[in-house]
C-alpha cells in the first residue's frame, strides 16, 4: 500500500493556486487597486463582468458580493415577494431557499434523484400540481442546483417551468466551469447564480457572486438592486428595494488572476475524478453524471451505507472528508414549517454521503493512498457481510 503522506490530506485546497500563479501578481494586481481607489465594484470588477459573460456564453454578468446575494439579487429583478411559490432543491445549501425567503416568498421543496442527487424533474411535477391544488400561491420560480458541480437535468426541469408560467434560476454556484450538453455554467436557466467563495472551482480568497442573464432588462435592474436600488440617472432617488451587493475591487482582481488558470484547474479536477470513477470500489456508490456533461467537480461525492463509520475511518488515517449536506434543508429548524412534503430521497442521501478530497492539486502518491485507503474499507466491511 503506498506510504500515508507526512501531512494531512485536506478535502479542499485554497491556497496553491496563488503559488501556480505567483504572488508577486496577486500583489501587483493590489497595488493597481489601491492607486485607483475604486475599491467598490471598481475596474477590476467590470473588467471581469465581460471575462465571465464571455466565458459563461452570456450577454450580461454583474458580480456581486456572494452567492446568496447573487440568488437573491436575481430574484429581486424578476419581482418575486410575498405570496409567491418558489420550488427549491432541499439536498443543498441553504442559501438556495434563503434567497425566496429573504424576500417573502415560500419555499416549496423538492427530492432529489438518487443518482445525480439533484432536482428530479418528476417531483417538480408533484410539487407544482400540490402548490395549484392548495391555490394559496402564485407559481414564480425553480431554483434547481447543480449540486457538487454537476449539472441538472435543465431541459426537463425548463420545460415543466415555463409550461406552468415559471422561470428557471439556475443554482450554479458549485458549478461554475461545468458543461450542460454544450452550455457552460451561467447560460443554464432563464437567469444564473454562481458563487466565489475560496473552495468553489473557480475561488476567490473571501466571499464573492455572479449574475448571468441574457436579458438587457434583467441585468439593468440587478445592477440597481445591488446597490439599494438605486436609479442610474440619479443615484439619490432609489427607485426600488435593494441591498448592498456589491463586489469589491480586490476580489476582482485575485478572480481575474485566477481565471488564467481555471481552465486548466478544471481538467485537472476532471482527471481526479477519473481515478475515482475508476479504482474506487463499486462498494461506493458515485454521483451519476449526466450524458452530454461535464461537471466542474467542486465536490466528488460518493454513497456509503456507513458513512459515518467511513468518515471517522479516513479521518483517522489523515484524508480530509466531509458530509455534505447531513440535513436537507426542508427539516433545518428556520425552515421546519415549510417541511411539508416527503422528501424521501433527500434525507436518505443525507444520512449516505461522503465528499472526498477534491482538489486540482493531489499529487499521484496522495491519490492512491486515498483510493488504497477507501477500498481497504469497502474490503473488511465487504468481508463481513460474506
Amino acid at each position: 500500500m503506498t506510504n500515508q503522506p507526512s501531512k494531512s490530506i485536506g478535502l479542499f485546497d485554497c491556497a496553491t493556486s496563488q503559488k501556480v500563479i505567483g504572488q508577486e501578481k496577486f500583489l501587483d494586481s493590489f497595488r493597481t487597486v489601491l492607486n485607483h481607489g475604486g475599491y467598490c465594484q471598481g475596474p477590476e470588477t467590470k473588467e471581469l463582468d465581460n471575462k465571465l459573460a464571455a466565458y459563461a456564453g452570456t450577454k450580461y454578468c454583474s458580480t456581486c458580493g456572494s452567492g446568496t446575494d447573487a440568488l437573491t439579487l436575481a430574484l429581486m429583478a424578476w419581482g418575486v415577494k410575498e405570496g409567491d411559490a418558489v420550488f427549491v432543491s432541499s439536498f443543498t445549501f441553504v442559501a438556495s431557499a434563503e434567497a425566496p425567503v429573504l424576500l417573502g416568498a415560500t419555499p416549496v421543496f423538492v427530492d432529489s434523484k438518487p443518482d445525480t442527487y439533484n432536482m428530479d424533474p418528476e417531483d417538480l411535477k408533484r410539487a407544482i400540481e400540490m402548490v395549484k391544488n392548495e391555490g394559496k400561491l402564485n407559481l414564480k420560480a425553480v431554483i434547481p442546483v447543480d449540486i457538487f458541480g454537476s449539472p441538472c437535468e435543465y431541459d426537463e426541469i425548463i420545460k415543466i417551468a415555463h409550461e406552468n408560467g415559471m422561470k428557471v434560476l439556475s443554482d450554479s454556484c458549485q458549478s461554475f466551469g461545468s458543461v450542460y450538453k454544450g452550455h457552460h455554467a451561467g447560460s443554464n436557466g432563464d437567469m444564473a447564480a454562481t458563487s466565489f467563495y475560496p473552495t468553489k472551482p473557480l475561488g476567490g480568497y473571501g466571499d464573492g457572486g455572479a449574475v448571468f442573464t441574457n436579458s438587457e432588462e434583467e441585468n439593468a435592474l440587478v445592477q440597481s438592486c445591488r446597490v439599494h436600488g438605486m436609479s442610474p440617472e440619479d443615484h439619490y432617488d432609489n427607485v426600488r428595494l435593494g441591498m448592498t451587493g456589491r463586489m469589491n475591487s480586490f476580489q476582482g482582481a485575485v478572480l481575474l488572476n485566477k481565471m488564467t488558470i481555471l481552465d486548466d484547474e478544471l481538467q485537472k479536477r476532471y482527471e481526479v475524478a477519473k481515478r475515482y470513477d475508476n479504482e474506487l470500489s463499486s462498494y461506493y456508490g458515485k454521483q451519476r453524471i449526466l450524458d452530454g456533461c461535464r461537471s466542474a467537480y467542486a465536490l466528488y461525492t460518493i454513497n456509503c451505507e456507513h458513512r459515518d463509520e467511513l468518515m471517522a475511518y479516513l479521518r483517522e488515517r489523515g484524508i480530509g472528508c466531509g458530509a455534505y449536506y447531513p440535513r436537507p434543508v426542508n427539516t433545518q429548524t428556520a425552515y421546519a414549517k415549510w417541511n411539508i412534503r416527503s422528501l424521501p430521497v433527500c434525507e436518505k442521501l443525507s444520512k449516505t454521503v461522503l465528499s472526498i478530497p477534491m482538489t486540482p492539486y493531489l499529487t499521484n502518491d496522495e491519490l492512491s493512498y486515498i483510493i488504497e485507503t477507501m477500498n481497504e474499507f469497502a474490503s473488511n466491511k465487504m468481508s463481513k457481510a460474506a
